[in-house]
C-alpha cells in the first residue's frame, strides 16, 4: 500500500480535528435559539459582504501587483493582479505558512521569465506589508478586550505571551525588510546553518535574495506614487475585511460596536493564522466565537456570523479564482506551445 505524504496526513489530520471543533460548537448550541436566528436572517446583507470581500481581495491582488512590479518583475499589471488574487485565496484556504501561494505564483510566474529570487523578495515584502495592517487592528482589540472585561490570571498571561511572540516576529520581519546591515547579518547565519546542517553552499543565492529586497525598497522609496497606493490598498484591504464580518453579524442579528467587531476579528484571525490547521479551519470560527461570547454577543450569532464570514471570504472566493486559474493555466500552456514552436523552427 503506497504511504500518504506528510502533507497529505496533516491536512487530513487537520481538518478531521476542525470538524471535531466545529462539531462540539453545534452541539453545544441551542437549536431552538439557531432556528430563531436564521428564521430572522436579513439575507440581502450577504451581497453587501461579498461586495466588501471582492474590494479587500482586489486591493490584495492589486498590492501584490504593485510590488512585484517595484521589484523588477516585468508582467502585466492583470496578470500579476490575477496571480495575486489565485495565489491568495489558496493561502487563505490552506494557510500552510504561506507554501501553496508561493507554489502556484513560482509556476504562473516563472512560466513568463519571472526569477525565483525576485518571487520570493516581492511575496515577502507583501506579506511584511500587510501584516502591518493586522499588526495596527490587535492592539486595538488587545486594549479592548482588557479594559472592558477582565480576564483571569491565566487567560491575561496568554493573550499577553501571544501579543509579544507577535510583536518580536514583526520587528525580526522589520529587521529582515528594512535594515539591510542586520538583513545580511541574519542572511550569513542562515547561510551558515544551511552549510552545516545540509552541507550545502546557499550563500550566492541568499546573496542574490539580499541585492533584490534592497533593490525593491529602494525602487519603492524612490517611487512615492507606488508606496501611496500600496499602504492604501492594504488599509482598504483590512477595513473591507472588517466590514465583511460586521455585514455578517449584522445579517444575523444585531451589529456590534467597532471596539467589540475589532477585538474578535483581530483575535480570531490571529489565532487561525498561528494554528496548526489549513486555512485556521474551525479554530478560527470557535476563537471568534469564543471571544464574541465573553463580550457579551450570544454565542449562536457569533458561531453562525463566524461560519458565515469563512463562507463568504474564503470559500465563494475560492470557486471564483477557478476561473481565474484556468485561464492562467492556459496562457502558461500556450506560452510554452509557442516556445516549442519556436525551438522547432
Amino acid at each position: 500500500m503506497a504511504r500518504q505524504s506528510p502533507g497529505r496526513q496533516r491536512l487530513v489530520i487537520g481538518t478531521v480535528a476542525a470538524l471535531m471543533f466545529l462539531g462540539l460548537l453545534v452541539v453545544a448550541l441551542d437549536w431552538h435559539s439557531v432556528r430563531r436566528i436564521l428564521g430572522q436572517t436579513d439575507w440581502k446583507l450577504v451581497p453587501l459582504a461579498l461586495l466588501f470581500t471582492a474590494v479587500s481581495y482586489f486591493c490584495i491582488s492589486y498590492g501584490f501587483a504593485i510590488v512585484n512590479q517595484a521589484f523588477g518583475v516585468r508582467m502585466r499589471l492583470r496578470d500579476l493582479t490575477e496571480i495575486g488574487f489565485v495565489s491568495t485565496v489558496l493561502n487563505h484556504l490552506l494557510s500552510a505558512g504561506g507554501a501553496a501561494g508561493f507554489s502556484v505564483r513560482f509556476l504562473l510566474m516563472g512560466a513568463q521569465g519571472a526569477t525565483l529570487k525576485d518571487i520570493v523578495a516581492a511575496s515577502l515584502f507583501y506579506s511584511y506589508c500587510s501584516s502591518l495592517g493586522m499588526l495596527a487592528l490587535l492592539p486595538i482589540g488587545l486594549a479592548y478586550l482588557f479594559a472592558k472585561h477582565p480576564l483571569s490570571q491565566g487567560t491575561a498571561a496568554s493573550v499577553a505571551i501571544g501579543a509579544v511572540v507577535l510583536i518580536l516576529a514583526f520587528l525580526l520581519a522589520t529587521a529582515l525588510v528594512l535594515a539591510s546591515s542586520l538583513r545580511r547579518k541574519l542572511l550569513r547565519g542562515l547561510s551558515r546553518v544551511a552549510r552545516t546542517a545540509l552541507h550545502r553552499d546557499i550563500g550566492p543565492l541568499l546573496d542574490e535574495f539580499d541585492l533584490t529586497m534592497a533593490r525593491g525598497v529602494a525602487a519603492l522609496r524612490q517611487r512615492p506614487s507606488f508606496l501611496v497606493l500600496l499602504v492604501g490598498s492594504v488599509a482598504v484591504d483590512w477595513a473591507s475585511s472588517v466590514a465583511t464580518l460586521w455585514f455578517c453579524f449584522d445579517a444575523l442579528g444585531e451589529p456590534l460596536n467597532l471596539g467589540v467587531l475589532l477585538t474578535g476579528f483581530t483575535i480570531g484571525i490571529t489565532a487561525g493564522v498561528l494554528s496548526m490547521i489549513p486555512g485556521g479551519f474551525g479554530v478560527q470560527e470557535g476563537s471568534m466565537a469564543g471571544i464574541y461570547a465573553l463580550l457579551g454577543v450570544p454565542l449562536q450569532q457569533g458561531v453562525l456570523a463566524a461560519i458565515l464570514f469563512r463562507v463568504v471570504y474564503y470559500l465563494i472566493p475560492y470557486a471564483v479564482s477557478l476561473a481565474f486559474y484556468w485561464h492562467l493555466l492556459r496562457q502558461v500552456g500556450q506560452g510554452h506551445a509557442q516556445a516549442n514552436g519556436t525551438e522547432s523552427v
